[in-house]
């Protein structure tokens, strides 16, 4: 089907208009962009706080390999704020808390801590350089005791209707046509329809 010049020409007008919105659109974004750059690289936005601490990188607390010698295990105690005497890494036999050379620091919970010490963080009882254990948030305030385990337990044993045994089956199979019928009809209204193999004639 061959267009006609009238469709060709609206075909590529509107081609054009397009083009020309993708690129004021591209050119404007770029605008923004680096507008927002130079806010965001301007003095005034440096002094921001934490996010620009100089000398502070994550890569540098993130643990390293097991310490293979006495060297390894001096630079390790000084990167956790350790004494060397003092640091012990995880063993790497235990799977569950090994983390290279990350200190053990012991299970110290929330609830065995001074709840009337001006910690930095009183929320999780924590003071400023302070190192968490590697399973720390188990031992959270937020996390129940075993006390209130063994009150759920009790409680749900002695609830009347917790222990009622029910067979989640489906319903009773009736002669009738009971599916149909189920809940408010009685089944019997209906008519059985019974099913042969045998021909007709």
């Amino acid at each position: 089907m061959k267009m006609s010049n009238f469709t060709v020409k609206y075909f590529n007008k509107v081609q054009q208009i397009y083009v020309d919105c993708e690129d004021a659109m591209v050119s404007k974004s770029r605008s923004v962009l680096l507008c927002m750059r130079s806010i965001h690289t301007s003095c005034r936005m440096d002094k921001r706080g934490p996010l620009t601490i100089d000398g502070w990188y994550p890569r540098d607390h993130m643990p390293d390999d097991y310490p293979k010698n006495e060297e390894e295990r001096r630079a390790a105690a000084i990167k956790y704020g350790m004494r060397p005497e003092d640091y012990k890494p995880h063993s790497k036999d235990d799977y569950f808390k090994y983390a290279g050379n990350y200190p053990d620091y012991g299970c110290v919970t929330y609830d065995h801590k001074d709840p009337y010490e001006n910690w930095s963080d009183p929320h999780y009882r924590r003071n400023w350089g302070e190192g968490m254990q590697i399973r720390a948030m188990m031992h959270t305030s937020d996390r129940d005791s075993y006390t209130t385990l063994i009150f759920c337990w009790i409680g749900i044993q002695t609830w009347p209707k917790g222990r009622k045994w029910k067979n989640d089956i489906m319903l009773k199979q009736y002669p009738y046509d009971i599916k149909r019928a189920y809940p408010f009809t009685d089944p019997r209204v209906y008519p059985i329809t019974n099913y042969t193999f045998e021909s007709e004639d």
